[in-house]
């Protein structure tokens, strides 16, 4: 069974490493580089069916050149996209990050989810919920605010982007898409999933 590859992309210290091991090991960790690289592999069911997933959380750089960026994306079956709520830089970047998403997959209809991490430092937040939620909505993407610490919302965001990459029609053994929507765009999302 081949693992279904998803890469969590945002700037640093917005929780990526946090986010993905409190998922994978029911664990919050404080400390940790936020520059090293990891990934970390997880056996779910979902909808009675066993799927392996593998969490690609890499350190991403504007400098990175395009064919790195290329590499990673190539592999990725799905996005989850994350800013931090206490963050405006982090939530200002990710435009930039879905752009990029759509250049090195040739399609803006892909399975990603937009996170605002951190949601248990309400007192420190700079970006509403309202905001998050206008800003999935324009890219047509499912929208949930979560919390690495408290665990709020992190198994419903991997649920949610699991059944996206399930029901789009892409070859997960080949890693190319099906040629029936090779002319996709983001208008033909019906729904966005907010939470």
């Amino acid at each position: 069974m081949n693992p279904i590859k998803i890469s969590i992309i945002g700037n640093g210290g917005v929780g990526k490493k946090a986010f993905s091991f409190q998922f994978c090991y029911s664990y919050f960790i404080e400390e940790y580089d936020p520059v090293m690289e990891d990934s970390f592999r997880k056996q779910v069911v979902i909808d009675d069916e066993i799927l392996i997933i593998e969490i690609l959380d890499y350190y991403y750089d504007d400098e990175w050149n395009n064919r790195i960026k290329q590499r990673i994306y190539e592999k990725t079956d799905g996005f989850i996209v994350v800013y931090s709520i206490n963050d405006k830089y982090s939530f200002n970047k990710l435009e930039n990050y879905l752009k990029e998403i759509y250049k090195f997959k040739k399609t803006d209809d892909f399975p990603i989810i937009i996170i605002g991490n951190k949601n248990d430092l309400e007192d420190q937040r700079v970006i509403t919920k309202e905001e998050g939620e206008e800003f999935a909505i324009k890219y047509f993407c499912p929208f949930f605010e979560t919390s690495a610490k408290t665990r709020n919302n992190i198994d419903e965001t991997f649920f949610t982007l699991l059944r996206e990459i399930r029901k789009y029609p892409f070859d997960l053994d080949s890693n190319s898409k099906s040629n029936s929507n090779s002319n996709s765009n983001s208008n033909s999302k019906s729904n966005c999933l907010i939470f």
